[in-house]
């Protein structure tokens, strides 16, 4: 089984305000951990179902979250 997972980090539980997500605002850097810790979360439940192959895409911007 394939998994793609887009992940944008305004989804993510710790984001509540858009000025959050901009890398250059001083408490991003704890929601972009946040986003990865939750995409890897995410790969593992994939794995432990099944899953062969993972692709992941950070939709956020620039894509460096």
């Amino acid at each position: 089984m394939k998994i793609f997972i887009n992940a944008d980090i305004e989804g993510v539980t710790t984001t509540t305000r858009w000025e959050e997500t901009g890398s250059n605002n001083a408490s991003y850097f704890p929601h972009a951990m946040q986003m990865t810790n939750e995409v890897l979360a995410a790969c593992e439940g994939a794995l432990a179902a099944g899953a062969t192959e993972i692709v992941v895409k950070d939709a956020h911007g620039s894509a460096c979250s």
